[in-house]
């Protein structure tokens, strides 16, 4: 799959090394192969490129590769190789063969079709030792057999495959053969993976230096990342994604590509045309389905009998695409999300919309949820059901990802909506306020609903509507309902405040604005934050002292409150030149996020950008690296778009501090390209104050110089909309009707270039801050 002009990674090049000192080797004696790794790993253009160097050599080169599966005959990838060879062999050949091993092997070449024993039933086992035979006398220089995709091979492949390994061919034969490294392949332990005389060499992920190489020249930033964490060091799965990006990616969680509609990451799909009939329909059915997904939902979705779908399956998971979910193995899922996100959009939208429905039936049947309006007094949305499985809570999870966009949902519905936004609110935020959302559209809901919607939204990066929520809900947290409520909701009003860059508002938000302030370990936490924003004018005293009392307030047996508090305490003492207390809360705080699992992580990502922040005040930049890399790729992975722009800068902090000038200037870039999909003016001003002192240029000025082309109305409609107004506030306030705020808005777009309000609002901040 990989482009035959794109060079060789240095890993790929190592491996090639290994199977040219094989065949170097096997001048001398014969020697054996086996080359294994994932779907799209490089194997086959590694034995492309072994076959033309044998050939240039002088070595006899016989490659095959083994056809799809369902039409294969007996032998069908030994006479892919050979049969050309026996087709221009002259008498010499067959004569030094002997009659009874021509006749054996002419019921499986096409070119002995006219010789004795052709119409005959193959004798498997005849076959076998006159194929041994044969490859000793085929080259004078040496013979190459190369058996790509084995893994569909029948049994006796893998008996010729055992009897070459354990009875060698004479003179200079190297014997490789290629699989996928999956559970699919088990029939192939007919040849132990530590067979004596067998060579294995294993095609693993690339190195990210690697990946990174392979991306075409002038990759957006945030678009590289996101191709090269979800093609996860695949070549093949990296060109494919690769050909898809481009400017202004959509960016999405990790998980967002194993459920519902998920995000087109490349215009075309990979290569599957390997698939059977019924393995591409099973393969279509189970990426409309999502991960994870049960052999019954497969063939509710597929439209197939269950004995169908089960053979469809076990394609699949030969063919190293899904993979058993789970110890029970009554749950599959995709190999990789992103194969999955491929082989969705690749259905075909005429065939989705006919299967949705089945789709939707098949997992409300395996989550217990009826279908259509429910009643079931005194139950809230997020409650979650009494004595659930985990097979149910799958279901259940798969589901809402469906629900977002489903018309006449019921109660049940509404509730696997609130409950799945509950349980992904740190790791698929954006997919979480849209099932938020979805559940609003439904009538009246509590407050709590739209304060988890508020989290969601600052978490996504979405900060002006998340600010513009809890403005809008006010003080109405229900702290009488919920312990911890007023508190938890200041907390994050004041973060997304923060975050925002309305350093002010949120100090007073945290003080209480005229009221009782928010007490504990969090508010406390944030607390110190808002003291060492480098823009709120940083105060290492007071946040010292507030990440003090937030660590003698944090719960025992909450190790991702305790390590946070660590890691602003580090921060707070190194920022104050205070040494050994920096020294010791960091290591701390480190010891304590080795020990969080992904759940607390996920919720406590800033802690590394100050845990960062402290490493690099103590003179330790690579370590301080290595901890704010950790927590980018994780805010990549989870979708915390907002944080991992901060964390970007922080990395940019690291790699200037360590004198790498050039590491710091990519991720000045994906700071910025981040502060720009989330049109936020605090981030994006950061980025160009970080530029300043490497002299990178990232945008800015620019785009907000582009407001000079507008007329003075439309410069109005403008500022309106920077301030969040909705068509119907623009309308009310200027007097004027909907319809001409939407011309005015349609005037406005065509003349930035842009396609989003948050764009357009994203524009007049930069300007705001130029001014």
């Amino acid at each position: 799959m990989p482009d035959q002009q794109q060079p060789l990674t240095a890993a790929r090049t190592r491996d090639l090394a290994v199977l040219y000192r094989e065949l170097r080797l096997a001048g001398e004696g014969p020697r054996f192969v086996r080359l294994t790794g994932e779907p799209w790993s490089g194997k086959s253009r590694l034995l492309r490129q072994l076959a033309a160097t044998a050939h240039k050599e002088g070595w006899t080169v016989a490659s095959g590769r083994m056809p799809r599966a369902g039409r294969s005959r007996p032998f069908a990838v030994v006479a892919d190789a050979l049969d050309d060879h026996l087709a221009r062999a002259d008498g010499t050949l067959f004569e030094r063969l002997g009659e009874a091993r021509t006749r054996a092997l002419a019921p499986v070449f096409p070119a002995l079709a006219t010789l004795p024993g052709a119409g005959e039933k193959p004798d498997p086992g005849a076959v076998v030792r006159a194929l041994r035979f044969l490859l000793g006398l085929l080259g004078e220089r040496g013979t190459l057999l190369v058996l790509d995709d084995v893994h569909r091979a029948g049994p006796e492949v893998l008996d010729l495959l055992d009897h070459l390994v354990r009875h060698p061919p004479t003179g200079s034969v190297l014997t490789v053969f290629a699989h996928r490294s999956v559970p699919g392949g088990r029939h192939l332990a007919a040849v132990p993976y530590d067979a004596p005389g067998v060579r294995h060499l294993a095609l693993g992920p690339l190195p990210p230096a690697d990946a990174r190489a392979l991306l075409p020249p002038g990759t957006p930033p945030l678009a590289a990342e996101l191709v090269l964490r979800d093609a996860a060091g695949v070549p093949g799965l990296l060109h494919a994604l690769a050909r898809g990006a481009g400017p202004g990616p959509s960016f999405h969680a990790t998980a967002e590509l194993a459920t519902g509609v998920p995000p087109v990451l490349a215009p075309d799909s990979i290569d599957l045309h390997t698939l059977s009939s019924l393995g591409w329909r099973c393969a279509c059915a189970a990426a409309l389905l999502g991960d994870p997904f049960t052999a019954a939902a497969l063939a509710r979705t597929a439209g197939v009998p269950l004995e169908q779908a089960l053979a469809g399956l076990d394609e699949l998971h030969g063919e190293g695409l899904v993979r058993p979910d789970g110890a029970a193995g009554t749950r599959f899922r995709f190999v990789r999300p992103a194969v999955r996100a491929l082989v969705h959009h690749a259905s075909g939208a005429g065939w989705r919309s006919a299967a949705l429905g089945r789709a939707v039936d098949a997992l409300r049947a395996g989550a217990g949820t009826p279908a259509g309006p429910q009643d079931a007094p005194g139950e809230a949305p997020g409650d979650a059901p009494r004595d659930e499985d985990a097979g149910a809570a799958a279901a259940r999870r798969t589901l809402a990802a469906h629900l977002e966009h489903a018309a006449g949902i019921g109660l049940e519905d509404v509730r696997a909506l609130a409950l799945s936004a509950r349980e992904g609110l740190y790791t698929r935020p954006a997919r979480s306020a849209a099932a938020l959302r979805r559940v609003m559209a439904t009538g009246p809901v509590p407050v709590e609903v739209r304060l988890l919607l508020n989290k969601a939204l600052a978490l996504s990066g979405r900060l002006e509507e998340a600010v513009r929520g809890y403005e809008e809900t006010g003080p109405r947290s229900h702290e009488d309902r919920l312990p911890g409520g007023r508190t938890d909701t200041a907390v994050w009003q004041a973060r997304a405040l923060r975050w925002s860059g309305r350093h002010a508002r949120a100090r007073s938000v945290l003080d209480g604005d005229g009221g009782l302030p928010p007490g504990g370990p969090a508010a406390e936490a944030e607390r110190a934050a808002l003291a060492l924003e480098p823009a709120a004018g940083a105060d290492p005293g007071e946040a010292r002292a507030a990440a003090e009392q937030a660590l003698r307030t944090a719960p025992a047996d909450d190790p991702g409150a305790r390590a946070h508090a660590y890691a602003l305490l580090a921060a707070a003492c190194a920022a104050a030149g205070d040494v050994e207390p920096a020294r010791a809360a960091a290591d701390a705080a480190h010891a304590l996020l080795a020990r969080t699992g992904e759940p607390e992580r996920a919720a406590h990502l800033e802690a590394l950008r100050w845990l960062g922040a402290a490493e690099t005040g103590l003179g330790e930049p690579e370590r301080a690296g290595r901890h704010v890399e950790r927590g980018l790729a994780a805010a990549l992975e989870y979708g915390q778009a907002h944080l991992a722009g901060l964390l970007a800068l922080g990395l940019a902090e690291a790699a200037l501090a360590a004198g790498d000038a050039a590491g710091a200037r990519a991720r000045i870039r994906l700071a910025a390209a981040l502060a720009e999909q989330t049109a936020v003016p605090a981030l994006a001003a950061a980025a160009r104050e970080a530029e300043h002192r490497t002299g990178v240029h990232v945008g800015g000025p620019h785009d907000a110089s582009r407001l000079s082309l507008l007329s003075e109305r439309e410069r109005i409609v403008t500022g309106l909309v920077g301030e969040g107004r909705t068509n119907q506030q623009i309308a009310a306030r200027l007097d004027i009707s909907v319809k001409t705020v939407e011309t005015y808005m349609s005037r406005i777009f065509k003349k930035l270039g842009m396609n989003s309000r948050t764009q357009v609002a994203h524009v007049v901040g930069m300007s705001a801050n130029i001014r």
